[in-house]
């Protein structure tokens, strides 16, 4: 029996043993420290991003703890002896498969510290990116939002914004607004600055403190005279009604002031 045991003895490689005790101990550290790390990287990404946008920080909390983990099992991986050639080239089509998935999402995320870096504009302001008008109620990692004059809502993406003409309406001391208004030669130009000043006036509401109405003279001919009531509005959502209300005023005071003459 004695002999027996020995001759066990003698065939047990105790380097091996050793070895694969130290890559398993190796393998458990790897591990441990993967762990570890996506916690503590997660935590940094969800109080850095959590107040910006919940929905976002865990996405990317999500999306850089995959990675984390893929560079552990790879590193595992490698302790084991293990040929890693085939999971790298998975890791590198699911990253490109990644990058085509997101190719819209990533510029969007950049243009928004572009956005907030830069101050173009804030939450409140009146802007108009292209066709778009509206003021601005949200801004996102990916988008931002405006509520329009018709109250709707509009998600335009950031890198859309970046691109694009953007025109901030929002400015101290209100937006300009010209009312052209093409009236006939006959009426005489002292009666109609009165009129359009007095229109003008009504509009206190809508104008800038302390602003007052300017009337210009553009255009003469024999059979018509084009004239400009300028205004100084602290609202550029109500520009449009503010000049509809004004051509409707002043055109029927001066047919009031006509009738009243004649």
């Amino acid at each position: 029996m004695s002999l027996f045991v020995q001759s066990l003895v003698a065939q047990i490689d105790v380097e091996s043993i050793v070895w694969h005790l130290q890559r398993l101990a190796i393998v458990a550290a790897i591990v441990a420290v993967t762990w570890i790390t996506a916690k503590i990287v997660g935590g940094f990404i969800s109080r850095a991003l959590g107040l910006v946008s919940p929905k976002m920080a865990l996405q990317v909390r999500r999306i850089t703890s995959f990675m984390i983990w893929l560079i552990g099992i790879i590193a595992t991986l490698d302790q084991l002896g293990l040929d890693t050639a085939l999971l790298l080239m998975i890791i590198a089509m699911v990253g490109l498969i990644a990058v085509t998935a997101y190719r819209d999402i990533l510029p969007s995320m950049a243009s928004y510290d572009l956005i907030t870096t830069y101050d173009l504009f804030k939450i409140g302001d009146w802007i108009e990116v292209e066709e778009h008008f509206g003021r601005v109620v949200n801004i996102t990692w990916m988008n931002t939002v405006l509520l329009t004059r018709d109250n709707e809502m509009i998600y335009l993406p950031n890198s859309k914004i970046i691109s694009s003409s953007l025109v901030n309406r929002t400015v101290q001391g209100g937006i300009r607004v010209s009312v052209p208004l093409t009236l006939d030669r006959s009426l005489k130009l002292p009666e109609v600055e009165r009129v359009l000043l007095e229109v003008g006036a009504e509009m206190g509401e809508a104008l800038v403190p302390d602003f007052k109405p300017d009337v210009r003279l553009t255009y003469v001919d024999e059979r018509s005279v084009k004239v400009e009531l300028l205004l100084r509005i602290r609202n550029p959502a109500r520009e449009a009604f503010i000049a509809s209300e004004v051509r409707k005023r002043a055109l029927n005071k001066l047919k009031e002031a006509e009738g009243s003459i004649g």
